[in-house]
């Protein structure tokens, strides 16, 4: 029996979300979707929750309902990292992300 233990089979699978946002009923997040999903496969890495909203990004954390219960799983250490298409995704500007 060999005592050779790899890297990967020491660290745990790493634990990931997928937020995905757009502005309007008349877009979709099926493209984020597939390439954020993608990025973890090629990782390896879990996607434990999919967090999806239509919303504008200047809107209130009040009016946010996928990204307040996003920032809660966070705080609730439910997932290592936050994929997303891009920062943008998160809020229009960093003070909105902030608020």
């Amino acid at each position: 029996m060999s005592s050779l233990i790899t890297h990967q089979s020491l660290s745990a699978t790493k634990k990931v979300a997928i937020f995905a946002r757009v502005s309007t009923s008349n877009q979709t997040v099926e493209n984020q979707l597939h390439d954020l999903r993608q990025v973890a496969q090629n990782n390896g890495w879990e996607i434990v929750d999919e967090y999806l909203e239509t919303v504008s990004g200047a809107k209130g954390r009040d009016q946010r309902k996928e990204f307040d219960r996003l920032m809660k799983d966070a705080i609730r250490g439910k997932f290592q990292m936050i994929l997303a298409w891009d920062v943008s995704r998160l809020g229009r500007s960093l003070k909105h992300l902030v608020e």
